[in-house]
């Protein structure tokens, strides 16, 4: 199951959905900063405020964004359909904003809670594993609300020791291989130097982090399909 789940995992990024959902996730998390930043260029005195603010916004803009792209293209990640639930963040966000905000929480707390862990706090794809994961959960919670008994019961959310290991390994390797990668593009077009080379890397490299979050919802959604 778990070479099954890595083949379905590579998948995903198949499809075109994928990237529009990151580059939806870009926006959410960078777009606010970028205007924070503008803030603190153009008055001094706020600068402060302002630092202290994007430092306090960041992991929250960080996770709600993950939440968002997670949210959309769940339905691919799980094997359920071809295509993203482009409505799907949105109508929770304004019909159940309660639901939304609370996955933030968690996702948040997670998310400071690994960072204090030695060793694996510093391991970006445990942090984006575990965080994408719970975002997973969420949806399978939705899910069994909808159609009682299709989730509990019947799913293992916690995989065996040697297919954590083997997630946490390969997300090492991909989230390396997405930084090379992007660093090889930004070498090519020069532009390393004039400040766009971070936002060149980042994206690629941020793609190739979710890898381990697709196999491990691909390993979710063929229990939930096998239940039907």
């Amino acid at each position: 199951m778990f070479w099954d789940s890595v083949v379905a995992g590579f998948k995903v990024l198949t499809y075109w959905e994928t990237y529009v959902a990151g580059l939806e996730y870009l926006a959410i998390f960078f777009i606010p900063m970028i205007i924070v930043g503008m803030i603190m260029e153009k008055n001094e005195s706020a600068a402060g405020i302002a630092g202290c603010l994007s430092m306090l916004l960041m992991p929250v803009l960080q996770v709600a964004a993950l939440a968002v792209m997670i949210l959309t293209i769940a339905p691919i990640i799980f094997g359920f359909a071809e295509d993203a639930a482009w409505s799907f963040p949105w109508q929770l966000i304004t019909m159940a904003p309660s639901a939304f905000f609370k996955l933030v929480g968690v996702l948040v707390v997670a998310a400071i809670v690994l960072a204090f862990i030695p060793i694996l706090g510093q391991l970006q794809s445990l942090q984006t594993l575990v965080l994408g994961g719970i975002a997973l959960i969420f949806v399978l919670g939705i899910l069994d609300s909808i159609n009682p008994g299709v989730v509990k019961g019947r799913v293992d959310f916690i995989p065996g020791f040697w297919f954590s290991v083997g997630l946490i390994v390969i997300g090492g390797i991909m989230s390396w291989v997405g930084m090379m990668v992007a660093a090889i593009i930004v070498t090519a077009i020069e532009t390393a130097e004039q400040g766009l080379g971070q936002l060149i890397m980042f994206p690629i490299a941020a793609i190739f982090g979710f890898i381990p979050v697709f196999m491990y919802g691909a390993w979710l959604g063929t229990q939930v399909r096998g239940g039907f």
